[in-house]
């Protein structure tokens, strides 16, 4: 056991790297300077639980925000405590009118999020008046933390807050940082400026051109920056060369000469990006002849663009893609090689023009480096740096960040342009995605603009063009975004309550959901999905139906559907119903009971397995160290064969996965199961994707059954991985 526990050591250790690659790691929260609370002692009506306890009475007002680990210290625990208080004493009268508190929500570890949290001040320490309250967050997530925010009706002097937390009995409450700030002066803060990927710009009749343009224009962006002209790994461009020895073009139309001459018509400003090369996410600065090559190559890329396009006047600058962040390059080692780069790219762009100016968008990762690293790191190099626009990521869409996090980093950033190059502008690149590339919901986009305010002088984005452009997503998003331009304001109606949910059994596992569609003012951009009180599954789509399916035969569930719409604005729950899948057919022989298999990956060392594991009837518990459990942290898919021994007649077949997110354990995307009579000729029998589920942990059987028709000795399980997390894999069985 002893070695078992090893390398269950070495499983965390990289499931923590992956969080923290992620941005899940406790950092300096927004803690902005205006947070009076920031370091302030406080008292409590109750103790934490010795499992998640309270630090020196400090601990929600450190300025450090707990992650999305449960284990994380920082959280502080109370189980059963239905009301618990603090109150903090400012020291003096002050006026503040924001307040905000950071609560934990995994509901596998039966950690809900407050019933309600009233915040209130007092003058003497006898006398409260409540300032505001917030009812139940975080319905719509789930291993999360969820802040609590309100604003009292005015401002407020007082020198005592309290803070009141009501909790459902039975439940754990976490909590973290506490934040009460003063009134900020507000105007609506609206995007300026754009990414534009090639591949998407390639798609484009000019009719689309001109519409996309056009549509940008009504809504004030006027720069757009074509994220690269050339591939230097592949050797490609996106615009006819003759310059560039080897290079090809691999789009339909010359996309450089398409920009520059809408932006000619339109008005709007255009940086071209240079070379991109995926080589850099491996290399980095750490590779002098590597980066030193591309320098050239950047060269001979503006050359060509500068004497091909130099005359439209909607050129404005060249962007750097290739993307610095303080991770990945440590020391002034890699620091000197960048700053040569720059010097060597930049000086070569000016030359052609005092005019053009030179973009870097680099983004900071909180994982191996403060803020006061990240200073320190842009100081040196951009004392040396011919660089006239630094647009920084917020991280939001990628995880790099949340928005409590980026005062910190921003005001950082803003400190070492000051002080090494104060001609420079700061421009925020604000992320409109999700980490499953959907639209992030305007509330949280407008919140990060809002929270970078102090800092920059413009606006752009990845990307107005590929998720809030009517051409491209939901027409929804542009016409609540166009909203909030012209208004000042962002919608704040929820949408109606979705009514008359009805369900039905399919079959043996699946049910189907129908219910009469919400309304609302702007429009819904989609519904969530709730299945025994936790959600399931959020569908952007106006589609009223749902089906559910890879659940147990002969079971009641009961379901709830919510709508939400394009501000992140969300409904009341439906009112329930329950709906119980069929008895299904039993076929109690199962083929795959003790064979062997192959496998077209080793087994993971944290995961030992001989080639029975698999199928020794042995099933995994919800537990990731569990030694039944066969591991790989593959990103690509792989496969398992199981030799039946002869040909038989097959009526069912399934695997059986563990979900275990806080651990980085993720069920599969897709899981194909195909069959064959001599190992090499192989016919699918159906693909089971990924199921609705809840994300607590659990294990997952992903299942084909009532098969008819179908034989074979050989099974082939073949599984498409979650991206880069662990796969966990039990029991594969073979029915008939």
């Amino acid at each position: 056991m002893k070695s078992r526990s090893v390398s269950i050591t070495v499983l965390f250790t990289m499931v923590f790297s992956l969080f923290a690659l992620a941005g899940f790691n406790p950092q300096p929260s927004s803690a902005m300077s205006t947070n009076l609370l920031l370091g302030k002692p406080y008292t409590s009506s109750s103790e934490a639980d010795a499992g998640y306890p309270d630090t020196n009475h400090k601990e929600l007002t450190d300025g450090v925000e707990a992650s999305y680990l449960l284990a994380d210290p920082a959280w502080q625990g109370r189980f059963n405590a239905t009301s618990y208080s603090f109150t903090v004493d400012l020291g003096k009268p002050q006026t503040f009118k924001n307040f905000k508190t950071n609560f934990y929500k995994y509901t596998g570890a039966g950690v809900q999020t407050p019933i309600q949290v009233e915040f209130s001040s007092s003058a003497d320490h006898s006398t409260w008046i409540t300032a505001c309250s917030v009812s139940q967050q975080g319905n719509a997530v789930d291993v999360a933390p969820v802040p609590y925010r309100c604003s009292a009706a005015s401002d407020i002097t007082a020198r005592y807050v309290k803070m009141t937390v009501t909790s459902a009995p039975g439940t754990y409450s976490f909590v973290d940082e506490w934040e009460v700030t003063p009134a900020q002066v507000s105007s609506s803060i609206a995007l300026s400026g754009t990414f534009l990927q090639p591949y998407l710009a390639n798609q484009w009749t000019d009719a689309e051109w001109n519409t996309e343009f056009q549509k940008m224009k009504d809504v004030g962006i006027n720069k757009l920056i074509l994220n690269w002209t050339a591939d230097s790994k592949n050797k490609t461009t996106v615009y006819p060369t003759t310059a560039l020895a080897g290079y090809t073009q691999n789009t339909s139309a010359d996309l450089v000469a398409k920009a520059l001459s809408k932006g000619n018509i339109y008005g709007v400003d255009i940086y071209l990006g240079l070379q991109i090369n995926q080589d850099w996410f491996v290399n980095y600065a750490n590779d002098a002849t590597w980066l030193s090559n591309e320098a050239n190559i950047s060269k001979a890329l503006v050359g060509d663009l500068w004497t091909k396009y130099g005359t439209n006047r909607s050129l404005k600058g060249f962007y750097l893609p290739f993307e610095v962040d303080n991770l990945n390059l440590p020391s002034t080692t890699e620091w000197d090689r960048l700053i040569s780069f720059y010097q060597t790219v930049g000086s070569y762009i000016k030359q052609q023009s005092s005019s053009m100016t030179v973009m870097i968008s680099p983004f900071f990762n909180s994982r191996g480096q403060t803020t006061a690293n990240w200073q320190t790191m842009w100081e040196y190099i951009l004392s040396k740096s011919p660089l006239d626009i630094f647009a920084l990521q917020d991280g939001i869409g990628a995880g790099h960040a949340e928005t409590s996090e980026l005062d910190a980093w921003f005001s950082a950033t803003k400190t070492a342009i000051n002080n090494a190059r104060p001609s420079m502008q700061f421009w925020d690149n604000a992320e409109t995605f999700t980490d499953n590339f959907k639209t992030l919901d305007l509330k949280t986009v407008v919140a990060d603009l809002n929270a970078v305010r102090p800092y920059v002088s413009d606006y752009i984005s990845f990307s107005f063009n590929h998720y809030i452009s009517p051409q491209q997503v939901n027409p929804l998003y542009y016409a609540t975004y166009k909203d909030y331009v012209l208004s000042g304001a962002l919608d704040a109606a929820a949408p109606t309550t979705p009514a008359h949910l009805s369900g039905r059994a399919v079959n043996s596992d699946t049910n189907l959901l129908n219910w009469t569609p919400s309304t609302d003012n702007f429009g819904i951009v989609g519904y969530k999905i709730y299945r025994n009180n936790e959600l399931v599954w959020t569908a952007y789509t106006n589609a009223t139906s749902f089906t559910d399916s890879q659940l147990h035969s002969n079971t009641s569930y009961r379901y709830a559907v919510q709508a939400f719409d394009a501000a992140g604005n969300y409904s009341a729950q439906s009112l329930p119903v329950t709906v119980t899948t069929y008895a299904e057919t039993n076929y109690p022989t199962n083929l795959a009971s003790g064979k062997k298999y192959t496998s077209t990956i080793p087994t993971h060392p944290s995961y030992p397995d001989s080639g029975g594991k698999l199928t020794d009837g042995a099933f995994g518990t919800t537990a990731s160290w569990d030694e039944a459990w066969r591991g790989s942290n593959a990103a690509s898919p792989y496969s398992f064969t199981i030799d039946l021994g002869s040909s038989k007649s097959i009526k069912e077949v399934n695997a059986n996965f563990l979900q275990a997110i806080s651990a980085g354990v993720l069920l599969p995307e897709t899981v194909t199961f195909s069959s064959s009579s001599d190992n090499i000729s192989f016919k699918q029998i159906g693909i089971v994707h990924k199921p609705a589920v809840s994300s607590s942990d659990q294990t997952k059987t992903y299942r084909l059954t009532h098969l008819s028709g179908i034989t074979g000795r050989y099974v082939k399980v073949t599984i498409e991985p979650a991206s880069i997390a662990w796969t966990l894999i039990d029991e594969i069985q073979v029915k008939q």
